[in-house]
């Protein structure tokens, strides 16, 4: 009798775990549909993601952003490799090229240091007439 009560013990703590897991799983990947859905628990460029984990996204021909202070941004560029980043003022936000390691692509982001504003220059190495200009305002 004993053995079979550790056993189900066993298993409902398996499940709980399994079931924790698929939670932090949805909370740290997502799917496709809620990235793109218009839900109100989705950041906007004007909120900055309050609240959310991870990277606030800045999307092509987007031209101004809010971050908190600590968080990281990134800018969905289509080839990491061919855009050169710049801050107006490094001190407000800090800015990291893309790069390809051979596994994984970065796109080009920065972290917000604080509160201010700085203007984002992102230029197209493949076209040097290609920029993109967002301005980025940092809160606490």
């Amino acid at each position: 009798m004993r053995s079979s009560t550790r056993r189900g013990f066993a298993i409902a703590a398996a499940s709980i775990i399994a079931l924790g897991g698929a939670s932090v799983l949805t909370a740290c990947g997502g799917s496709s549909e809620s990235t793109t859905s218009s839900s109100a628990a989705a950041p906007s460029e004007t909120d900055g993601g309050a609240g959310m984990i991870g990277p606030v996204i800045v999307e092509p021909g987007q031209t101004t952003a809010e971050v908190q202070v600590g968080r990281v941004i990134t800018f969905n560029v289509d080839d990491v490799m061919a855009w050169m980043i710049s801050s107006s003022d490094e001190a407000v936000l800090a800015v990291t090229a893309g790069k390809d390691d051979g596994s994984a692509q970065f796109l080009p982001g920065g972290e917000a240091l604080a509160p201010g504003t700085a203007e984002v220059t992102l230029t197209n190495m493949d076209d040097t007439d290609e920029k993109w200009v967002v301005t980025v305002t940092v809160t606490e």
